[in-house]
C-alpha cells in the first residue's frame, strides 16, 4: 500500500483498526457474556496507530517477523489461557467470525482457517500458550521464523476453522491498492 499504515485506512467511516477493536469487544461480550472489555494488545511496531484502551508490546525477539510478535504476546498470557491473534489489515472482519474463533475447537493448541491454496491464516488464529510457546522456541532455535512452519510443527494439535465462501471473503486483507474491494455482506452483522 505504498508505506501506508493499513489499519488506518477508512472503511465505512472508521479506520480498519477501529472496526477491528469494536468487533473484538462485541465478540468477546457475546462469547463470554461479560460487560468487561477484553485485554487487547497491539504487537510489534505500532507507533502509526492511535488506539485508546490497548497496550503495546514489542516483538520478542525482534527481527524475526510475526513469530517474534506471537511469542511476545503468548508470554503475556497464563499457559492455559488462549489468545486471539488478529491482523490489522482485515477491513471486513466481523464480530461473528471473531466469536467463532474464540469459541470453536476448545482445547486445540491452535485454531485457524486455511487459504484456498492450503496455507494457514496464522494472523487470524487462536493460540494456547502452553503447547505453542515451546514449538515457537524450537522453531526459532533452528532458524525457522515462518508461522506456516509453526503450524507444521503443531501438526494434529492445530485445528481447522472451516469457513463459508462469504466468511473467506471477509478475511481478505488489503496489501495493494487493487485489493480495495466492495464490502463484505458478513461485515454488516
Amino acid at each position: 500500500m505504498g508505506g501506508v499504515a493499513k489499519a488506518n485506512l477508512i472503511v465505512e467511516g472508521r479506520t480498519i483498526l477501529e472496526r477491528t477493536l469494536e468487533c473484538c469487544v462485541a465478540a468477546t461480550r457475546s462469547v463470554f457474556g461479560t460487560a468487561a472489555a477484553p485485554r487487547i494488545w497491539l504487537v510489534g511496531e505500532s507507533s502509526a496507530y492511535a488506539a485508546s484502551g490497548v497496550a503495546r508490546i514489542a516483538d520478542e525477539p525482534s527481527g524475526v517477523g510475526p513469530m517474534g510478535g506471537l511469542r511476545a504476546f503468548l508470554r503475556l498470557l497464563a499457559p492455559d489461557t488462549p489468545g486471539l491473534v488478529i491482523a490489522g489489515d482485515l477491513p471486513f472482519l466481523s464480530e461473528h467470525l471473531i466469536a467463532r474463533l474464540g469459541s470453536e475447537a476448545a482445547g486445540a493448541a491452535a485454531l485457524a482457517p486455511r487459504e484456498p491454496d492450503g496455507r494457514w491464516q496464522p494472523l487470524f488464529a487462536r493460540y494456547l500458550p502452553a503447547p505453542v510457546l515451546p514449538e515457537i522456541d524450537a522453531a526459532l532455535s533452528s532458524g525457522k521464523t515462518s508461522l506456516q512452519h509453526l503450524f507444521a510443527r503443531l501438526g494434529q494439535r492445530a485445528a481447522l476453522l472451516e469457513l463459508s465462501g462469504t466468511e473467506q471473503h471477509c478475511l481478505r486483507d488489503w496489501d495493494r491498492p487493487s485489493d480495495v474491494i466492495a464490502g463484505c455482506p458478513e461485515s454488516r452483522k
